[in-house]
């Protein structure tokens, strides 16, 4: 549930276009609430006419994803946002060839706990079954659109990579597409818009590797991947987009940072945890 309190220069709004313009509801948003103007229940149609407390209540919605007790690494809660540090070798979400133990199943658990109900797990962002660090999580529809529409996520990767990459800077503008049912995306003139910025953090001479930050501008399906192996610096222990042996368990890869506008304070969080044990040995 959340309260706003009607101000005077609200007068001849109607609700719908109060949560709308001034609260940021997404059209989907309003579809699924219930509003109630001093303790009463009104229509979104209806007109405010004078200052008062306004209260929106979702209305509850279901999933049919098995709650599973797993080990959560939370970084950051409060009541509309949950922020996880996934382990590597986790799938986020059921899909048909996985359709249990996943970070979805383990949060439904989570949630059944902590507030009695079925709640649906809304991630704002995904991470392949390989790729460890940072996930968020709306607890509610209107979080969910506010980060969508709203949010200014910002979304930050380590990545260990083949190669001495001597450019401090890189900035990758290439489209992404799929190919048929093939799994590997390619750069391809007709496909999506896609843009990485990659900065060089350290070079290991030795082992010819760099640790490089990945900053996402789209959020294409395998977008730091696919762009940096066309580079010519494949992540290790990538074996779709890489072509070495190299002896690593899964791919270099770790989400490590991410900002964005909270829907509540309208300012701006940062989280950043460390990367995986398995990178820094490695580097």
């Amino acid at each position: 549930m959340k309260k706003f309190k009607i101000e005077k220069e609200h007068h001849g709004y109607k609700i719908s276009e109060y949560l709308r313009e001034i609260q940021n509801y997404s059209g989907r948003g309003l579809r699924n609430i219930e509003v109630f103007l001093d303790g009463k229940k009104v229509r979104t149609t209806q007109k405010i006419r004078k200052q008062g407390l306004l209260k929106v209540v979702e209305k509850e919605k279901g999933t049919n994803i098995k709650p599973i007790k797993i080990p959560l690494d939370i970084v950051f809660e409060d009541e509309d946002i949950l922020v996880v540090n996934k382990q590597p070798y986790l799938v986020t979400h059921p899909t048909k060839k996985k359709v249990d133990v996943t970070l979805a199943n383990g949060i439904v658990y989570y949630f059944q706990e902590k507030y009695g109900k079925e709640m649906v797990p809304r991630f704002y962002n995904r991470l392949d079954m390989d790729t460890s660090g940072l996930i968020i999580i709306a607890k509610n529809s209107f979080t969910q659109a506010f980060l969508q529409n709203f949010g200014d996520v910002k979304k930050y990767y380590m990545a260990l990579v083949h190669g001495i990459i001597k450019e401090e800077m890189i900035n990758i503008e290439k489209p992404i597409a799929r190919v048929g049912d093939d799994l590997r995306r390619k750069i391809l003139d007709e496909g999506q818009y896609a843009k990485t910025v990659v900065k060089t953090i350290k070079r290991n001479e030795e082992k010819n590797i760099t640790l490089t930050e990945c900053e996402l501008f789209t959020g294409r399906t395998h977008q730091i991947r696919v762009h940096l192996s066309n580079e010519g610096y494949p992540i290790l222990g990538d074996k779709l987009y890489g072509d070495m042996d190299d002896n690593v368990k899964r791919q270099m890869l770790h989400s490590y940072k991410v900002s964005f506008i909270h829907p509540r304070t309208k300012e701006r969080k940062e989280l950043e945890i460390e990367m995986y044990d398995d990178m820094k040995e490695f580097m």
